[in-house]
Parts: structure tokens; sequence; C-alpha cells
């Protein structure tokens, strides 16, 4: 895209050139009139370029969203998945499926508005995924369905026999997938390159305009800043 409008403007500047050395320079190579025919070539070539520009531009503009669209798409999935809280081996391979397929199609988001619309939509999902592994015990992740139960238990409980369609089931594998436990850990890390768009606070003098319309504010920051200077002559 760029090399095609660079390509075109470059075209354009000797097309254009070429027009106003004609009337300039006294030679019979660049007559106005002789001049005008290869200079209109030229101008139709740029437009020429500008339009496919144009159309690769909105070509990536339309695949990166429907990426993104169809990232948000695998990411709901896994989200509805797991938003009863249920512990069920199989519903939880299928949402680490689900995250590895938002994966991929994250990668293949590449415009910057699409991009910072996709980091939005993480924040939510990355804060789902934390709550759905924090704060459980061990024996939720063996697929135990009673939380008082010893480790050793509900070891004992993941390989129970069960009953499926009206008949028994010997050594049914209820823990929960490694691998699908990873998939839901990793959706709810920050990446490491991570940029944090907050990048920063109140100056001096917006502090000072705090009084007037937000006085607790105003307040709130002056007792901050005391406190962290107490603290810096503490650690010294």
């Amino acid at each position: 895209m760029h090399v095609l409008n660079w390509l075109g403007w470059v075209i354009m500047a000797v097309a254009g050139g070429m027009i106003v050395i004609s009337f300039w320079v006294p030679s019979s190579a660049f007559d106005p009139l002789k001049s005008a025919l290869p200079a209109g070539i030229l101008i139709a070539l740029a437009g020429h370029l500008f339009a496919q520009a144009r159309a690769a531009r909105e070509s990536t503009e339309e695949r990166s969203r429907f990426y993104l669209e169809s990232c948000v798409l695998a990411y709901e999935e896994a989200k509805s998945l797991l938003l009863d809280g249920n512990n069920d081996r199989v519903t939880w391979i299928a949402t680490g499926r689900a995250l590895a397929h938002a994966k991929q199609l994250s990668l293949r988001v590449t415009v910057d508005a699409h991009l910072r619309v996709l980091e939005l939509h993480k924040l939510k999902y990355r804060r789902f995924f934390h709550e759905a592994l924090a704060d459980k015990p061990a024996s939720f992740f063996y697929g135990c369905p009673a939380k008082a139960v010893s480790l050793n238990e509900a070891a004992a409980l993941s390989t129970d026999r069960d009953v499926r369609a009206g008949r028994d089931v010997t050594s049914t594998v209820k823990e929960l997938s490694e691998k699908s436990l990873y998939a839901v850990w990793e959706a709810a890390q920050w990446p490491q390159e991570y940029r944090d768009p907050l990048e920063r606070g109140f100056s001096e003098e917006e502090k000072s305009r705090l009084l007037v319309l937000w006085p607790g504010l105003h307040e709130y920051g002056g007792l901050r800043g005391r406190s962290l200077k107490t603290k810096k002559l503490f650690i010294n």
C-alpha cells in the first residue's frame, strides 16, 4: 500500500515536472503540446496506483476486522462454557480449544484501531478467566463435586465409576486436562510486552484546580503525597 502510494506520487511529480519544464525550457523536445500526452498517461497511471493502494488498504482493514470479530466470538464461546462455574472435563477441553483458536485469530488482527479494540475485549476476558481459576480448591481440578474432601479422596473420586445413558462406566477420568487448564491460565495472563495506556497522573497545576470542583479528590491527593514522603523518610 505505502509503496503504491509513494510510486503514484513520484509519477505525479514527474508528470507535473514535464509540463512545467515544457513551458520554461526553450526546446522542441519540451513542447507543451507534445508533453501533454505523456504527462496525461503518467497522471492516469498514478491514479491507477492510488486506486490500487486504496483497494489494498480497504482489503487489509476488512480482513483485520474479520479476524477481530472471529477472535471475539471464540473468546465469548470459551467464556460461555465456564460461565456456570462447572468443572466438567469435556467442557474445559472445549474451552481450551476455543481459547487456542482465539489466540491464533488474534495474531491476524493487524490494523492499529482493531488491535486496541481487541485489547479492550481481552481486559474483560482476563478478569473472567482469572476468576475461573482463582480460589478453587484442588478437589475442583480433580472434577470432584464436593468441596470438603481431602486431596486423596478427590483423586480417587476423579476415576470413580459413573453412570452414562443408563449404563455403568468404570474408571471414568474426571480430572481437568492440564492442557485445558494451561489455556485458561494463559488467557488470564498479562502479556510481557503489554504497554499500559495509563501514561501519566495529575500535574501540580491540575492538582491545584481540583479544589474547586473535586475537593475530595484534591484532599486525597494531598494526603497521599504526604504519606509517600513519610514512607520515603522511613525507608531512608
